[in-house]
Formats: C-alpha cells, sequence, structure tokens
C-alpha cells in the first residue's frame, strides 16, 4: 500500500514539474497561428517597425470599458486583442489600460469628466437606452488617450457614419483599428524630415483658412508655404542678392533659385488658385513634377462663391481662367468648367419666410456629399466627403503608361450645368425628382500615377532659353486633382478668431443641435500620405475584416428548432452515453 501512495506522489510531482516547465518554457517561447482568412491578427510588416522603432514607453489609457450593448463589447475585445499584439512585438516599451471612468460617479461628476475628454478630441456616444433607463445614465467613450515622451494624443476606435447600422459601423472600425494605433505610433515617432509646401501668390486660401488641415499635417510634415508668382516681391525678395550681383542674369537667377527650392519639398498642394498662372510659373510646377515632385491640385474651374449671392439670392457662375487647361490635359486630366448637382447633398440654412426670420435647413444640389465606395486605401472604409461648388473631371488617354483612379464621385442621380451658370436660391423651391438627375458617377476626384510628358517637351524655344535642363517625361510619379478648392478649407469665426476642424459645418451643428462633420481631413491626410510617406502604413487601411453576422430573419423563424438542439440534445446525449457506459460495465464485469 505504501509503494502505491509513493508512486501515485511521485507521479503528481512529475506532473507539476511538466505543468511547471511547460509555463516557463511559454516565457520564453511565444508563438500563436493565424487562423483567419483575412490574417487580421497578424500585424503588417509597417506596423511591427513602428512597434520595434519606440524608444521610451508609450501608455494607452483607453475608456472603452463598462456595461454597454454586445456591440461594443466586441470593439472592446478586438481592441485589447491588437493592443497586445503590437505589445508582443513592441514588448515592455507597450503599455496599456482599460478604464471605466464614469462608474459610481454624479450626473454633474460625469458631465465634467465628459467635457474634459471632449474637449481633448474624444467622441462620446450613448447606446439604445431601455424604456426605464434614463439618458444621462449612459455613455460610452470609444477612445483612448494615448502617452509617449511627455505628449498627449487622442485616439479614437469608432467610426461613425449617419445612417449606418451598428454593426457595419463596428465592423469598419475594427477593420481600421490597427491602421489608427499604427498612425498614433507613427504619430509619436514622427521625425518630420518630409516638407509639404502649400503655393501662394496665385489668390490661394489664405493661412486662416487652411489652418487646421496645416495643424494636423504638422503632426507627420514640415509644412511652408512657397510663393510661385513671379510678379510678387515675396517670390523674388529672396533672390535679390544675387540678382543684384548679376542683373544680367536675373530672370536665369529667379527661375533656377526657385526650382532649386521647390525640389526640397515632397509634395506641393495648389489650394484654389484664384489668379492665372503665368507660362513661366507653369513650367517651374512642371519641371518640378519632371524630377519627381507630387501635387495635389485643388482646382475650382467655376467662380462660384456663396458669398457672391446678390440681394436677390443670385449670382453668375463663370468659368476662372487659370491657364491650366493645357498642363493638365498633357497630364491625362480635363476640369471641366461647369457645376455638378447632387440629389445625395449638404443643405444650407435659409430664413423660413412664412415662418417669420426662423432660419431653416434645406438641401443645396450644389453641395455633393460623395460617399466613396473604392477599396483602395485612400479612400477605404471613409465616410461622407463635403463638396462646395464642385466641378465634373474627365480623364483622358494621353498615355497608355499612366493609371487614373476615380477616388471620389457623385452619386447616381446627379447632374452637370455649363458656364456660364445662375446660380439662385430660387432652385430650393424646384421639384427635385430623381429623373431630373440622370447621370451618376461623375468623377471629382483622380488619382493620376505612371508616366507623364512634359507639355513643354517639344518647344524647341523654351529648350533654348530656360538656364536648366529641361526634362521631357518622367517614367513614374503621381497627382491627384480634386474640383472643389474649397476641400481643404475650414470655417473660421473671423470675429473671434475661432478656427473650426475641416469639415465641420457649424451652421448645421447650430441648426441639428450636434456637431455635422464630414471626413474631408481624413481624405486629405490619405492623400497626402499615399504620395509621400515611405512607411507603407496608408496600405494597412487596405486590410478587410469579413463580418460574418448571423442571419437574422432565420434566427427568428428558427430559434425554437435551434434552443431545442443547444438545450435538449446535449442532454438526450450525456443520458444515451450513461446507460451504454453502465451496460458495457455490466457486461465487462459480469464475466
Amino acid at each position: 500500500m505504501a509503494s502505491f501512495q509513493s508512486g501515485r506522489l511521485f507521479q503528481l510531482i512529475v506532473l507539476l514539474l511538466i505543468v511547471v516547465g511547460a509555463n516557463m518554457l511559454s516565457e520564453l517561447i511565444y508563438g500563436r497561428f493565424d487562423l483567419t482568412r483575412e490574417k487580421k491578427f497578424t500585424l503588417s510588416e509597417t506596423s511591427r517597425e513602428l512597434a520595434i522603432s519606440l524608444e521610451d514607453p508609450i501608455y494607452f489609457h483607453v475608456f472603452l470599458e463598462g456595461d454597454f450593448p454586445s456591440e461594443y463589447r466586441r470593439l472592446k475585445r478586438a481592441t485589447r486583442d491588437m493592443l497586445n499584439e503590437f505589445r508582443r512585438v513592441g514588448g515592455k516599451n507597450i503599455e496599456f489600460k482599460f478604464e471605466d471612468v464614469l462608474s459610481g460617479k454624479e450626473i454633474a461628476e460625469k458631465e465634467d469628466v465628459l467635457r474634459q475628454l471632449s474637449g481633448k478630441g474624444l467622441q462620446i456616444t450613448q447606446p439604445e437606452l431601455e424604456a426605464d433607463e434614463l439618458a444621462e445614465e449612459k455613455y460610452i467613450i470609444p477612445g483612448a488617450l494615448v502617452f509617449y515622451k511627455g505628449e498627449e494624443y487622442t485616439l479614437n476606435l469608432l467610426k461613425r457614419e449617419f445612417g449606418k447600422p451598428l454593426e457595419e459601423e463596428i465592423n469598419g472600425s475594427i477593420e481600421l483599428l490597427e491602421y489608427e494605433i499604427a498612425n498614433v505610433l507613427r504619430k509619436c515617432a514622427a521625425g518630420k524630415q518630409v516638407k509639404i509646401g502649400f503655393t501662394d501668390g496665385h489668390g490661394e486660401l489664405e493661412v486662416m483658412e487652411i489652418a487646421d488641415i496645416v495643424r494636423s499635417l504638422e503632426d507627420f510634415y514640415t509644412v511652408h508655404r512657397i510663393n510661385l508668382n513671379l510678379s510678387d516681391t515675396a517670390a523674388t525678395k529672396p533672390y535679390w542678392s544675387a540678382i543684384a550681383r548679376d542683373t544680367a542674369n536675373s530672370g536665369a537667377i529667379l527661375l533656377n533659385g526657385i526650382l532649386t527650392d521647390l525640389q526640397s519639398y515632397a509634395a506641393l498642394i495648389v489650394a484654389k488658385p484664384r489668379i492665372s498662372f503665368k507660362d513661366e510659373e507653369l513650367l517651374l510646377l512642371d519641371q518640378y513634377i519632371m524630377r519627381g515632385g507630387k501635387v495635389i491640385w485643388l482646382v475650382d474651374p467655376m467662380i462660384a462663391e456663396m458669398d457672391s449671392l446678390n440681394r436677390n439670392g443670385r449670382f453668375i457662375a463663370t468659368d476662372r481662367a487659370l491657364n491650366l487647361e493645357n498642363l493638365l490635359f498633357r497630364y491625362g486630366i480635363r476640369l471641366n468648367p461647369d457645376l455638378v448637382q447632387d440629389l445625395n447633398c449638404h443643405g444650407i440654412p435659409v430664413i423660413n419666410r412664412r415662418g417669420g426670420n426662423k432660419p431653416g435647413f434645406q438641401p443645396w444640389i450644389f453641395y455633393p456629399l460623395l460617399a466613396p465606395d473604392s477599396e483602395h486605401p485612400i479612400v477605404r472604409n471613409l465616410t461622407s466627403q463635403w463638396i462646395q461648388f464642385g466641378s465634373s473631371i474627365d480623364t483622358l488617354g494621353t498615355s497608355s503608361r499612366s493609371k487614373r483612379t476615380v477616388l471620389l464621385h457623385s452619386s447616381t442621380n446627379s447632374r452637370t450645368v455649363s458656364n456660364p451658370y445662375e446660380v439662385s436660391l430660387d432652385i430650393l423651391a424646384a421639384p427635385m425628382l430623381p429623373e431630373l438627375f440622370p447621370k451618376a458617377n461623375v468623377p471629382m476626384a483622380v488619382l493620376l500615377e505612371g508616366a507623364f510628358t512634359s507639355p513643354f517637351a517639344k518647344r524647341q524655344a523654351v529648350k533654348r532659353n530656360v538656364p536648366f535642363e529641361l526634362k521631357d517625361t518622367i517614367a513614374h510619379n503621381a497627382m491627384i486633382v480634386i474640383s472643389d478648392g474649397d476641400f481643404v478649407r475650414n470655417q473660421v469665426n473671423r470675429e473671434g478668431g475661432e478656427i473650426y476642424p475641416l469639415g465641420y459645418d457649424r451652421y448645421a451643428s447650430r441648426q441639428f443641435g450636434q456637431p455635422v462633420q464630414f471626413a474631408n481631413k481624413k481624405f486629405f491626410l490619405n492623400c497626402v500620405d499615399y504620395l509621400c510617406d515611405d512607411s507603407g502604413i496608408i496600405e494597412i487601411r487596405s486590410k478587410k475584416v469579413v463580418l460574418r453576422l448571423l442571419d437574422k430573419v432565420r434566427v427568428k423563424t428558427e430559434r425554437g428548432k435551434w434552443q431545442i438542439v443547444n438545450m435538449v440534445v446535449p442532454v438526450i446525449v450525456i443520458i444515451v452515453f450513461g446507460l451504454l457506459n453502465t451496460v458495457y460495465r455490466r457486461r465487462k464485469y459480469a464475466r
């Protein structure tokens, strides 16, 4: 008996040693297998490099914690899994904590916390409530504050889109988790060696009008303005001393100097020029492109501004004549002098004359809302883009070696009106029938990639007179054309000097009592990243996570059957197994 007990004790000790050894080994050797079809638990090489490159610990304080609906719990689990995966790669430099900062607090305390977090840029949302619940008792903060080297960054985890079911919003948010977390890491580690330039001197948007997008770009890039107006002393002043030493070659010195400066910029942004470009200025832009420079064109082919409305509520929209037609034509694009009208549109505040001076908000077909439907990483999972007096774009077959990708287009119910056109508030009273808007998918933002040919290639007189080598072609480059100069213009309260976020409409927000904001900023940042960022982070947006949801119709109609299968069948199986086991044991030991 003693030897039997000793043997059992020995087996127990060996088992314990095996368990302890396996646990110690697992600490040293960690492995996991991602068996999902879309590899949703596998970080891209870009994310891995960003996680490894951190010099100091980064801390994620996640507020997606508490008692909330199952959809949000799924987002919470996915966020925890993704942060764990980043921590597995980045080691001790990546820390995170989930906390319910509203738990146990009175209403006034909750409001104070929510006000502070909202002021930092975090989104606050409320779930659907039961009949006996009070609205102020239920809040969800699907976001995090990120701390690195004494700096604080905001990370919003839920991407909302008006009209979309919550399940689809959650799925889209899960798809973007790796991208959003990696983008925060990139922001923390950004060296800002890459320069971006906003052109100046041709009536482009003012500093205050692009302040928000510049502020966002400065998280990753060095941003300057560069004057290209050769008649403007602000453009020529940096070269005065060189010109004074050699006045006979002043023109050559100026062109050489500006082109040299241009080549220090990875990309130029031409944001709503209003003054026509001279041929010499176009030559500088062209040779910048032929030497590998990227350009984002935000151009209004038509002069159309709401500020132009006269007392009768109308104005005439006409061709802006910027002298860019031939240049863009040679690159394979044509901006048409027309205006796109779309039934899927934003609105404008108008005076309700029947009800006195009380303002209303009515659809304005000159403000299309473009819903991206492409799988291209620039637009994937983005919500609506707000266009103001945009025009149509034609893609031309000038080169078989270049590729055109339509990034944004109108809805299936749109139309174009040609130059000149009278814009009038009277159109608000006109019937907006779908059959009056027969055009579909009118291009309004296009990406061009591949080979480009200079429009000056065959102009021998220009070649002889320019003070630098004139490049005829470039084998591969890229540019983006957007037919709305106001696409990156943020609203400004000039009396108080307040600058609103890009895509935010303060008039609509005031009307509806809640923030109304479109995704223009995210789209534009993606454009710049696609053209200028070599880290490859934009490619992470292409990762697709398939939402495998239950069929709600079948769940409802077959609920009883599956309840029986799940609750009754297992019990029957256990009873049958017990009976069979009893019969077997009796026969075995009866011999």
